[in-house]
């Protein structure tokens, strides 16, 4: 399911609760040694677009499963989030 055409409310409400990978596209993580993070977005704060890219975010809640699901927000960009569960 492509996720960019979406509403900011149907995102939201699709994406709470759900497991996802996230692959970051500008650095590797200090957690697992690649680029690819798995979170399971606890709720979901804030629905924007970042002004110079245009590119749509959220700012989430989430139990972080490759570091023992500990809870952390993090802004993650759509197009990088791949639904696992």
């Amino acid at each position: 399911m492509k996720l960019e055409h979406l509403n900011p409310t149907q995102l939201a409400s699709f994406l709470a609760g759900k497991t996802v990978r996230y692959t970051n596209t500008k650095k590797e993580s200090s957690v697992t040694g690649d680029r690819t993070r798995t979170f399971k977005i606890n709720s979901i704060d804030r629905v924007g677009r970042h002004v110079e890219t245009s590119e749509q975010f959220i700012t989430a809640k989430v139990s972080d499963v490759d570091d023992s699901g500990t809870e952390k927000y993090r802004n993650l960009y759509v197009d990088s989030i791949d639904v696992i569960v």
